[in-house]
């Protein structure tokens, strides 16, 4: 209704004017400073002794990776005014086999090459500030820096990780009719459901609508979805975030929170076990799915966890007041984040000509994907199967390690 529209744009007022003004003076998410250390550093440290690394080797891996932002900067800075070099150029291409083929859009700058869907290329169209049409050069320009943004962020490479993956879209949609929620606190411009979110990268990401980093986000009221990059330091500094943002609040406040079932971590059990916490569900392995975290590139089908999820709510008396957890309200997300069943018909394969983030059309049983849908094998001639060729997988998009070196 257009009491709650205004209701909710005036409730997040202030926070826009703060992340403004803070952005106003400072870089945010830039490259990291060599002379500036933060928070990050001290994660980093735990996270490679973890792993096994000497102090003497944590303290060098943390001086060369110093260096490397500090000339990284450098070069950034030399380039900003260089019109020629910093020119996107982008074109339309096909791929997929006979038939249904999946539709890309192609960005390249200087000697970087990027792809992205072209569901998601509209869908950026949609989301910038400027006006795309008249300033085409600016719009890829920022593209552009959003997808190498993330595709640094997952390690450039199909063999170096996986994005943050997403939840379905059901379940955003199970949410928005049940408890209001219409704000994610860890997205991207990329795989945002809602108009409003917070992500990772500011700087990059906050000409597509982001509010900034989620750790800077403060409201005093609203319904928001949280879910995390699945690792303990985040976990842990979400779970304070959010209780501090609790106990402040008079108006309704509420956080729907998705984390993995870590019941030795600090964060899952600060979470768990918070005063806040009205409700705390267990989504059993292979019972529930995510969507790809790499969804602007790919053409995936949901796919399911392999390990136990935790659905959290955490509310003020306000927020458990006005959005209640009920049984119905939890078997609904349940059942909105179930895999498709392997006898039905797939319906979760995403449509490279759909024009809204969820999937309207349903694939046929006997295809893997809309691109080879229509593929058929041609088993008219009985012949011995020819030698396989080992073929040099392509990085899908992925930044050139020339990219770091140039």
């Amino acid at each position: 209704s257009p009491s709650t529209a205004e209701s909710r744009t005036l409730g997040y007022s202030d926070t826009r004017r703060r992340c403004a003004r803070r952005d106003a003076t400072r870089d945010g998410d830039a490259i990291p400073s060599a002379k500036r250390r933060d928070a990050r550093d001290g994660g980093l440290a735990r996270s490679l002794a973890k792993a096994g690394r000497t102090t003497g080797e944590i303290a060098t891996t943390t001086r060369r990776l110093e260096r490397a932002a500090a000339k990284a900067r450098a070069n950034a800075s030399a380039r900003a005014s260089d019109g020629r070099k910093n020119r996107v150029r982008a074109r339309r291409i096909e791929v997929g086999g006979n038939g249904k083929r999946a539709e890309k859009v192609e960005l390249t700058c200087g000697k970087v090459t990027l792809e992205l869907n072209l569901r998601h290329y509209e869908t950026l169209k949609t989301r910038w500030r400027g006006d795309a049409r008249r300033d085409e050069d600016g719009f890829h320009r920022a593209v552009f820096c959003v997808v190498a943004r993330y595709a640094t962020l997952q390690g450039t490479h199909y063999k170096a990780g996986n994005m943050q993956a997403a939840i379905p879209p059901r379940v955003f949609e199970t949410l928005e009719k049940r408890f209001d929620v219409r704000c994610e606190l860890f997205a991207s411009p990329l795989n945002a459901h809602f108009k409003e979110f917070c992500s990772a990268s500011a700087m990059t990401d906050r000409a597509f609508g982001s509010l900034g980093n989620a750790f800077d986000f403060e409201p005093s009221e609203g319904s928001f979805e949280c879910n995390p990059p699945f690792d303990e330091e985040i976990i842990s500094r979400l779970a304070g975030h959010v209780e501090r943002l609790l106990s402040r609040a008079k108006k309704p406040l509420s956080f729907f929170v998705v984390v993995p079932l870590w019941h030795d971590s600090r964060g899952w059990m600060r979470l768990a076990k918070s005063v806040y916490c009205v409700s705390n569900t267990t989504l059993e392995a292979k019972e529930h799915a995510f969507v790809s975290g790499a969804q602007h590139s790919r053409i995936d089908q949901l796919t399911p966890s392999a390990a136990p999820t935790s659905v959290l709510f955490l509310q003020n008396k306000a927020g458990e007041k006005k959005w209640p957890v009920t049984p119905e309200g939890v078997a609904a997300i349940r059942e909105a984040f179930a895999p498709p069943k392997k006898e039905a018909e797939r319906v979760e394969k995403w449509d490279p000509d759909a024009t809204s983030w969820s999937c309207s059309r349903r694939l046929p049983k006997d295809a893997n994907s809309w691109v080879y849908k229509n593929k058929k094998r041609d088993q008219s001639v009985d012949e011995s199967p020819a030698k396989k060729t080992k073929k040099k997988k392509s990085a899908g998009g992925g930044l050139a390690a020339s990219f770091f070196r140039d």
